[in-house]
């Protein structure tokens, strides 16, 4: 059996506290606060290679969170954790698959996690990332009125309700997506869920043959027979019947 001499020996440990300093500066963790009468802030940072950046914000059950990120690097997203869990658990959102924008009603109390990450290919290249994250988080006096509050953001004074055929990632439109319409003379205003995110809200404004949203994101759309074919940011996409727009 042969042994280390000690000089080999000291090396060697030196060598795995650099490898154990080095894999912790990977990941730093930032606690969100926000400003006194606020309900967001905003935060601008940058990460390279297979950097992260852990963002904990604490949060109410049924409260209201929408979550931003900008950035010109077309690898780099982020993920939210619920409490109690963190990044090598099941996140309740993945933007890699569900776009740069997270909005839903929180399911429970506790500090959220929302990492910002870089997608391997990106990473083993060493690249690195500007970014902005906006954090927004309706102002609730409980949970129990925050929840109502959620559940009336497409509770409103509308003319129609139903469902639109709708689909994530590509346009299939196997889905139903509940929606609620308010008519004028030649325009419509639809709320419906998205299909990307369970509480999600999306809404279209439709007037003189053209769509517009409340956020804005980049929109799409085309004439097929009696529907409108609309495609809204990078993964929703709804199918729109004109009896829906006009009634009938």
């Amino acid at each position: 059996m042969q042994f280390m001499t000690p000089s080999k020996l000291v090396s060697a440990l030196i060598f795995a506290l650099l490898c154990n300093f080095t894999w912790a500066d990977e990941a730093r963790t930032e606690v969100l606060r926000f400003t006194k009468g606020a309900t967001g802030t905003s935060v601008s940072s940058n990460i390279t290679g297979y950097n992260t950046v852990n963002y904990k914000v604490t949060a109410k059950a049924g409260q209201q969170m929408v979550v931003k990120l900008s950035t010109n690097h077309t690898a780099t997203y982020f993920n939210v954790y619920a409490p109690g869990s963190g990044p090598g658990d099941a996140a309740i959102f993945i933007g890699s698959t569900n776009g740069d924008r997270y909005a839903a009603t929180l399911p429970k109390n506790g500090t959220y996690t929302i990492q910002v990450y870089m997608m391997r290919s990106a990473a083993r290249r060493d690249e690195s990332a500007d970014f902005k994250l906006r954090v927004d988080i309706d102002s609730a006096n409980s949970s129990d009125s925050s929840s109502e509050r959620g559940r009336s953001r497409i509770a409103w004074d509308y003319d129609a309700s139903g469902y639109l055929p709708c689909s994530a990632g590509e346009p299939n439109f196997r889905r139903q997506c509940p929606m609620q319409v308010k008519r004028a003379p030649g325009s419509a205003e639809i709320r419906t869920r998205k299909p990307i995110e369970e509480h999600g809200q999306r809404v279209l404004y439709f007037a003189n043959d053209r769509f517009s949203t409340d956020d804005g994101s980049p929109l799409n759309w085309q004439r097929q027979g009696d529907n409108w074919w609309l495609a809204a940011g990078k993964q929703e996409y709804y199918l729109i019947p004109d009896a829906v727009i006009f009634g009938g």
